[in-house]
Parts: C-alpha cells; structure tokens; sequence
C-alpha cells in the first residue's frame, strides 16, 4: 500500500512539474522554421488564439519555399491551386533558397489544428505540410 501511495505522489509531482514548464507543448508567441526541400522543421507550431505571432523562416532548401496557414477544417490534399487559395488563413510566398525572412501575422481566434503547406508546386505532393495548433486562452 506505501508503494501505492509512493507511486501516486511521484505521478503527481510529475504532473505538477509538466504544468510549471508548459509540457512541451505551451504555445508560443513566436514561429521559427527552417524550410528544406521538402520539408518544414519544426513540423509542429503551437500558438495562442489570437495573438500577434512573430514569424521568422529560414529557407535552407535549393529553392523558392512558401509558408501557407489553411483556415480551420481547410486541407491541400494535392496540388495547390486557385481554389486552396480562398482558404487561406495566412501566407508569405516566395521565401527564396538561402534567405531568411521576418514577419508578423495575428494567430486565428478559433483554437484548433491549422494545415500548414508550401504552396511552390509540386511541394504538397512531396509532403512539405505541416500543422499549427492553436490553443485558446494562451
């Protein structure tokens, strides 16, 4: 039975410490990416509903990349094209290879799972999606 209880508060603590550091997953007012061909690093944003985000992309990839936010319930399943466009949430085009760029967008309101895609064609279907979660009450 002690090591019951042992086991509960060592659980406990556990918890309690997650809690203080944000678990990992404690969102975020800035963005920071690194662009490949073909792919996003980190694949994974957290930001708080409604926020002003800091956005900084670095393109390390051989060529152009772009930085697409869908709007909510919003996915590019294949190529992107004119009718993904009226879906989008949030964009900076044209990021070129080599270059770092800065920027600011305000998160959406509706916490949520945001897609995230490089709109250059081809670069869905090669896989470069990833996604920002949007956590309410930041």
């Amino acid at each position: 039975m002690k090591k019951l209880i042992n086991y509960f508060i060592l659980i406990t603590f556990a918890f309690l410490l997650m809690a203080c550091n944000g678990g990992g997953n404690s969102p975020s007012t800035t963005i920071n990416v690194t662009m490949t061909d073909f792919q996003f690093t980190p694949a994974t944003f957290t930001v708080p509903a409604g926020e002003q985000i800091q956005f900084s992309a670095t393109n390390n990839g051989a060529v152009d990349h772009s930085f697409v936010i869908m709007k909510i319930g919003s996915e590019v399943t294949s190529a992107f094209s004119d009718k993904d466009q009226a879906n989008v949430y949030w964009e900076k085009a044209a990021i070129p290879a080599g270059q770092t760029i800065t920027d600011t967008f305000k998160a959406p309101a509706d916490a949520g799972t945001y897609q995230i895609v490089c709109a250059v064609p081809g670069h869905v279907e090669a896989g470069m999606i990833a996604k920002l979660v949007v956590i309410a009450g930041g």
